[in-house]
């Protein structure tokens, strides 16, 4: 009989105990399975954000970068820009105009210099001054042209460029805008008889 009370004893506690690994194996482990699959999208999810995150601050980093660069650009475009008269600023520009076009057997055909203008810089003292010209010559000789003038450091913008074939050869006409400290002479002028 004691043989039988412990072999059902042992039975009975081997079947609660079956109970509670099926117990466990349906409600329990599903459920760590679950959250552990919960913590990996989660995971995964915060990699992708902070991926992302770190490509944005990148890029913004790249623009801050650039637009550094280019108030330093334009600080030292102002710091160059001639603060004479009128006359100075178109002699300069004739001077850079035919020295380029010598330098690149170019030849300058017309200049033309319109009037002074605060059109576009009200509020400031920049005056702008409208210049066209007509250069002739052969094609591989026009491109170096053009780049010797915007790399001769005088402060100019494009507005327009047209290039066509012509009994002479190539024919390049270019619309430019120049600029200039207007107030600039006056300003100084006044300081030094103010400090005499």
């Amino acid at each position: 009989m004691t043989t039988l009370r412990t072999s059902t004893l042992r039975a009975a506690t081997g079947g609660v105990l079956l109970l509670g690994g099926i117990i466990v194996a349906l409600f329990v482990l599903p459920d760590a399975g679950r959250q552990l699959d919960e913590k990996r999208k989660s995971t995964a999810a915060a990699n992708e954000r902070l991926k992302l995150q770190m490509r944005q601050l990148g890029e913004r980093q790249e623009l801050v970068d650039r637009l550094a660069l280019d108030k330093k650009s334009l600080d030292d475009l102002e710091m160059k820009m001639p603060s004479g008269n009128v006359g100075e600023l178109q002699w300069k520009l004739s001077q850079i105009l035919y020295e380029k076009a010598r330098e690149n057997g170019v030849r300058l055909q017309t200049v033309k210099y319109g009037l002074p203008s605060r059109d576009g810089a009200k509020g400031t003292d920049l005056e702008s001054i409208d210049v066209e010209f007509t250069v002739l010559g052969i094609y591989p000789s026009m491109k170096p042209f053009m780049l010797a003038l915007e790399g001769s450091g005088l402060p100019f913008a494009v507005g327009s460029a047209r290039l066509e074939e012509s009994p002479e050869g190539a024919r390049l006409s270019v619309s430019l805008r120049a600029f200039r400290h207007a107030g600039a002479p006056a300003k100084s002028d006044s300081t030094t008889t103010e400090e005499a």
